[in-house]
């Protein structure tokens, strides 16, 4: 009696299976020849060909691996390094802002670079503003980083766009990376300063807020447009800051710390109203990554480069280009 099961393939008909989708992945990676070149060469259908070479990459056979053109070219290194006193400059060859089209290609080679500073154990600060949500959810993790910490630099507000809601971008950070997430749960502009230091003495708060002092990295972004800011269009900021800026040539901020083009930050009375992390503790942060990119942040980066605020900035080739230009290089 037959049985009516399929047999098997034997290891020999397997091997001969993937011997062939090797040689078709070959032509056709290795050796340029298009599909149609390969099925007239092995008497048989381009369609076929396709669905070969399709399972030649489900079965590991292919490993597509991109690599950028800029990702290693020290020559922007080399002329940055020459005006200011950087760990290091990374360029993409992508922008990774909404106003370009192809951000989000930009904005997954950041996700790359991140994943490469990033080790477990570490305990890292994220920034707020509209670049860092876009980079948040654009990470490409490789690793899992269960003894790492990600937490907020600055408290929250739902009067602000959700582009300044940093727990979001902590959270999509440790979800990323099987790390644990610590949330700021507190407004970030309190109107009376000793009510701040009465919540900032309160138990989960003080445990989360004690760790800015022990961060190994911290991950920002530039602030310009200071008239535009959703800070003093929503009216949190009272117009006489605003005017007190522009007053000192404010040219961006980071973290909300406000500085000129030559990156002193201007020392205003509202400081002390604000849950974010202290100057004095930011600066001590080994790492400090700005990303920033954009004609209209050219100066601002600039500012934040002189300054010192951050000391790591990751930026795509139109951006660095344009401030080697504005700086005369």
């Amino acid at each position: 009696m037959k049985d009516g099961r399929k047999k098997k393939p034997n290891s020999s008909s397997r091997e001969d299976f993937l011997k062939k989708l090797y040689l078709i992945a070959y032509e056709y990676y290795v050796n340029g020849k298009t599909q149609q070149e390969i099925a007239e060469q092995l008497g048989t259908h381009r369609v076929l060909i396709s669905k070969y070479l399709k399972q030649a990459r489900e079965l590991g056979l292919v490993e597509v691996r991109l690599k950028d053109p800029l990702f290693e070219d020290t020559t922007y290194k080399k002329l940055f390094l020459k005006h200011f006193n950087l760990k290091d400059i990374i360029v993409v060859s992508f922008p990774f802002y909404k106003e370009e089209k192809d951000y989000h290609v930009g904005a997954s080679l950041v996700g790359r670079i991140l994943d490469g500073m990033l080790t477990n154990g570490m305990i890292v600060g994220i920034g707020w503003g509209s670049t860092l949500e876009i980079i948040s959810k654009h990470l490409h993790p490789t690793k899992k980083l269960s003894e790492t910490v990600f937490l907020p630099l600055m408290g929250g507000t739902n009067q602000l766009p959700h582009y300044f809601r940093a727990n979001d971008f902590v959270r999509n950070f440790a979800e990323s990376y099987n790390a644990k997430p610590k949330y700021i749960f507190a407004p970030f502009y309190i109107e009376n300063p000793s009510q701040k230091e009465l919540l900032l003495s309160s138990g989960d708060l003080r445990e989360t807020i004690e760790f800015w002092k022990k961060l190994d990295l911290a991950i920002v972004g530039i602030g310009c447009y200071i008239q535009k800011s959703p800070l003093f269009q929503n009216k949190i900021f009272d117009e006489k800051y605003l005017r007190s800026l522009l007053e000192n040539n404010v040219v961006g901020d980071v973290l909300t710390y406000f500085f000129n083009e030559n990156g002193e930050v201007v020392n205003l009375a509202v400081y002390k109203n604000l849950v974010n992390i202290p100057l004095e503790d930011f600066l001590k942060i080994p790492t400090r990554v700005g990303i920033a990119g954009g004609l209209q942040k050219v100066q601002s980066i600039v500012g934040a480069l002189r300054g010192g605020l951050v000391n790591v900035l990751i930026t795509d080739d139109k951006t660095a280009e344009m401030i080697l230009r504005y700086l005369g290089t």
